[in-house]
């Protein structure tokens, strides 16, 4: 058995948290099939084991496969959820304070994490094993229940052509029917009488013809061999028979040729193999083509377009869909996508249109233009009008719509994958504005956006490389230029674009998911700076770190901060840490939260990117902030009466709250002197210098 765990509030809250952060993660990444509380809830038993096996330490192992099993029981499969829940876990375990006296506690939770992967992999290739496995005897029992009925049929007429269900038939060497029975006539819906004389090939599907043909010319030329193979053939009612065509050659006794034909009746298999064949190529849920089928008619589609109109590609992305399923429930969200498939439907019904269904909450159209195409705006309009009437759902009145990227009229030699990628690029950037958003493809943004994604997926290696590095601001009091504290900034010597600055780097890292790791590396560096700081010059230099408004939000940011700060010895009241004012002073208490603690523990919490707006004051005259820090391009900007009594009047009441003022991007002398008689106490800017290496920073200490 696991040990029991501690049962301290602590404990139990960092637990939770950890379980309520993987809930919706996990939920961000895949569709599963229940609620965000029972989701929450199940991860947190799972968080439960885990601790437990870490504490346990001998049956850390088997706990970690027990738990990579739960997750793919739980319709976690795909390889982004294992990635998340590796990271988050891993993450997790290290930072919880309650496992911290634990003995060989990194490696317990290495071996643990590392037996939840293992445990995931075995539980999903077995899973997939019992797919296959499924689908081959659901095929086999169809193939093998058309053999017994038609051997009982044979036995029960003791294998005479009168009473047999398959058609048998007597041919010579070119095919020519000399005998059918009943059974033969009636599979291609003919008189008994007619059938003979007729030749065989003629009565098999055009298609196969010439195949049948070479088969009885193969037979005729002495092969001796039984051919059987599956066969098409036509009816007199222009349906089509699927049999299998079976040719055995017989020698009469004064040396004439002949072939016994045997038609089995095959429809069944057949059928079942064309559902097989439309599920591969179609969603199970809305029944629309999926990636795949679409891809192959884009393709047709691009050959053969009229070249005046060309055709239109429609990549949607549902709003909010994760808000129906995680308020509603699977079952609804079920509901609402079979609605949007039939509505979509419905918008094309009267163009050469496919729509179709790429996963989760998306869905592509594509639209073969003809002179009576209505306009892209209007079928937009037309498809976020329909989406967005209320229907009924599991007993709820719901409603949705759609942000929308838009190919049109590409160019007939594009490739399918290139244009896909087009449409997916185009509504990321729609998506970028907010819902019920749509855009249509620029080529030139697809290019910028493919060379930032290029970046993005390259930092990790560039930062093992050594290319991403930490340069330092200073931050200088307005009233004497006197440095009072140096900003922490990331810089990637790119070897081919040359210096990125720290904005960009976090744009960048954002995208990746590298953001948590590469500030957690910033923000030590930077302590360990003002360490030897004080070590090297004899004086105290605290140091700035900006987070980002999705690090700010951060269950682990407290813990991640505290942390540093013990490993590194530096006094707390040494870091500043700088927090959006989108993130801090937002209704979410998440943020709020992390800045109390912090502040709590001593570390200077300061806003970025202070607008002054009045929400904005009432928040900061509630929370424990020491500064705020307002950027130029993104601030009140000093304009001359009555602009500059505003500013100077709304600097007042910050710093009536006993909250300092800092103005960022200051590059003139005159800008200076004009903020610090508004009332600002510190600036930053070209004006006190660029970035610069630490060196820099301990030449002016002295």
């Amino acid at each position: 058995m696991t040990a029991p765990l501690p049962r301290d509030a602590a404990g139990l809250r960092e637990r939770v948290k950890l379980a309520r952060k993987w809930a919706y993660l996990l939920s961000k990444r895949t569709y599963l099939p229940m609620s965000q509380a029972e989701l929450e809830r199940q991860l947190l038993g799972l968080v439960e084991r885990l601790c437990a096996g870490v504490v346990t330490g001998p049956l850390a192992h088997q706990v970690g496969r027990e738990v990579g099993v739960a997750l793919v029981e739980m319709n976690c499969t795909l390889a982004e959820t294992l990635r998340l829940s590796v990271e988050v876990i891993s993450r997790g375990l290290l930072d919880m304070t309650s496992l911290r006296g634990i003995p060989q506690r990194r490696d317990r939770v290495v071996e643990v994490v590392a037996a939840l992967a293992s445990g995931f992999a075995e539980k999903l290739r077995l899973a997939t094993l019992e797919q296959q496995e499924q689908l081959g005897r659901a095929l086999h029992r169809a193939m093998r229940q058309v053999q017994l009925d038609l051997q009982a049929s044979e036995a029960r007429t003791e294998v005479v052509e009168t009473f047999t269900s398959s058609g048998v038939a007597t041919t010579d060497l070119a095919g020519q029917v000399l005998r059918a029975n009943d059974a033969l006539a009636r599979i291609v819906d003919l008189p008994p009488a007619a059938v003979t004389g007729l030749s065989l090939p003629d009565l098999v599907h055009p298609d196969q013809r010439d195949a049948v043909r070479a088969d009885f010319a193969r037979l005729a030329a002495g092969s001796g061999e039984v051919i059987s193979q599956p066969r098409r053939l036509l009816r007199a009612d222009g349906e089509t028979a699927w049999v299998t065509l079976t040719l055995t050659p017989l020698r009469l006794h004064d040396g004439r040729g002949q072939v016994v034909v045997l038609a089995e009746d095959s429809s069944d298999v057949s059928l079942l193999q064309g559902q097989l064949n439309h599920q591969s190529l179609h969603d199970l849920l809305t029944w629309l083509p999926n990636r795949q089928y679409f891809t192959s008619r884009l393709e047709q589609a691009l050959r053969t377009a009229d070249p005046a109109t060309g055709i239109s590609v429609f990549h949607l992305d549902l709003d909010g869909f994760s808000l129906i399923t995680g308020g509603l429930g699977r079952r609804v969200g079920d509901q609402v996508l079979k609605t949007v498939a039939l509505r979509l439907r419905e918008v094309v019904a009267e163009e050469v249109a496919m729509v179709a269904r790429f996963g989760y909450d998306e869905f592509a159209i594509l639209v073969e233009n003809s002179a009576s195409t209505p306009d892209v705006v209007t079928l937009v309009r037309r498809i976020n009008d329909r989406l967005s009437e209320p229907f009924d759902a599991g007993g709820h009145r719901v409603a949705t719509s759609a942000t929308i990227g838009v190919v049109h009229r590409p160019p007939s030699d594009a490739s399918p994958s290139d244009l896909l990628d087009s449409a997916d690029l185009t509504l990321r950037r729609a998506k970028g504005g907010g819902r019920r958003q749509w855009e249509l493809a620029d080529p030139t943004q697809d290019g910028r956006d493919r060379r930032r994604f290029s970046l993005a997926v390259t930092m990790p290696g560039a930062w093992e490389g050594g290319e991403l590095r930490v340069r330092y601001r200073p931050l200088a009091r307005l009233a004497d230029s006197a440095l009072v504290a140096a900003e922490a900034v990331l810089r990637w010597d790119h070897p081919k674009l040359g210096a990125l600055p720290h904005e960009q780097c976090l744009a960048l890292a954002e995208d990746t998911g590298l953001v948590g790791s590469l500030l957690a590396w910033l923000l030590r560096t930077a302590c360990e700076q003002s360490l030897a700081w004080r070590r090297d010059r004899g004086r105290e230099l605290p140091v700035r770190v900006g987070v980002t408004a999705s690090q700010a939000a951060d269950q682990e940011l407290v813990g991640a901060v505290l942390g540093v700060l013990a490993d590194t010895g530096l006094p707390p009241r040494l870091l500043r840490l700088g927090l959006p004012a989108a993130a801090v002073l937002d209704e979410d208490e998440a943020a709020a939260d992390n800045a109390r603690i912090l502040a709590e523990s001593g570390v200077v919490v300061e806003v970025d990117d202070f607008s002054a707006a009045p929400g904005e004051l009432v928040r900061v005259a509630e929370l424990p902030v020491a500064s705020v820090r307002i950027t130029l391009s993104r601030g009140p900007v000093p304009g001359g009466p009555p602009g500059g009594r505003v500013v100077a009047d709304l600097l007042a009441v910050v710093r009536d709250a006993g909250v300092a003022v800092a103005v960022d991007g200051l590059s003139s002398v005159e800008q200076a002197s004009w903020w610090r008689e508004a009332g600002a106490d510190t600036g930053s800017g070209p004006l006190f210098a660029s970035a610069s290496p630490p060196e820099v920073i301990a030449a002016r200490l002295g």
